[in-house]
């Protein structure tokens, strides 16, 4: 194989995308080594890997884009020829640009990438919709493709060529969500959100309340509040999230591959 170490990075504020892509590592190698770009602190690391290197990126989609996070999500990674497995994550919504994102991405920062994946997953907004993902399909369905990547790394002429994803350039603007978790009377202020916020969009002396100009509305701290209070606490979200839901609920996800 031409590869000698294996590296799963993500940003992952619900687990998903984490998910999915230890997953897909450890189908290569039982030893593989990690990287958890959603820690605000570690991101920041500068961080090189090296051409006999393999990586998996795995990044969550938000309207159709990555994460907008300070200095990019992988601003302070040197790919350095290493080749690149990179994974998109969304929630029955579609990916737009994401992927397409994400190679451009990795491609400047040093990797070769040469194969993409799209996997659907429970949104953080509306968890009943695609309940149960990933199942014993889906783990199937990435085994299937894991095997054809490695067939790829070992054909130099295939890994050679440019490969095709889904996306547009230039990018569709961002957009955001027009609500954000924010916390409520039950708030104790035990800063567990301001720990776990990946965009640095809580403060650590008024962890009830979010900033609008860094929260990319990820649903982190929601998952991570011990007392559940922070939520989409506001009349005008829960009325706009009972409509997305009810459009979302007839869309039919899958998985998309790309070689």
């Amino acid at each position: 194989m031409p590869y000698k170490n294996v590296y799963a990075v993500y940003f992952s504020p619900i687990g998903a995308t984490k998910f999915y892509v230890r997953c897909a590592a450890k189908m290569f190698s039982e030893n593989f080594k990690e990287m958890d770009l959603t820690d605000f602190d570690k991101r920041v690391n500068k961080t090189s890997f090296n051409e006999d290197d393999l990586v998996i990126i795995g990044s969550p989609a938000y309207f159709g884009r990555m994460p907008r996070v300070d200095n990019g999500l992988l601003g302070n990674l040197s790919g350095n020829g290493a080749k690149a497995l990179l994974f998109i994550i969304h929630g029955n919504t579609g990916y737009d640009d994401a992927l397409l994102e994400l190679k451009k991405s990795a491609f400047e920062r040093g990797f070769k990438p040469f194969a993409a994946a799209a996997f659907t997953v429970p949104l953080a907004f509306f968890p009943k919709i695609s309940t149960g993902r990933p199942n014993e399909k889906d783990i199937a369905s990435l085994g299937e493709f894991i095997e054809k990547t490695k067939a790829k790394l070992a054909d130099e002429a295939a890994l050679a060529r440019d490969f095709f994803v889904k996306g547009h350039y230039p990018f569709k603007p961002y957009e955001k969500v027009p609500f954000r978790p924010e916390g409520n009377e039950k708030c104790s202020k035990c800063r567990t959100c301001f720990q776990i916020c990946p965009a640095g969009a809580i403060d650590a002396e008024s962890p009830k309340y979010t900033d609008a100009l860094r929260c990319i509305s990820c649903m982190a701290c929601t998952q991570a509040c011990p007392k559940r209070a922070r939520g989409l606490h506001s009349l005008k979200a829960k009325i706009m999230l009972k409509v997305l839901e009810r459009k979302l609920s007839k869309c039919s996800g899958r998985h998309e591959f790309f070689l």
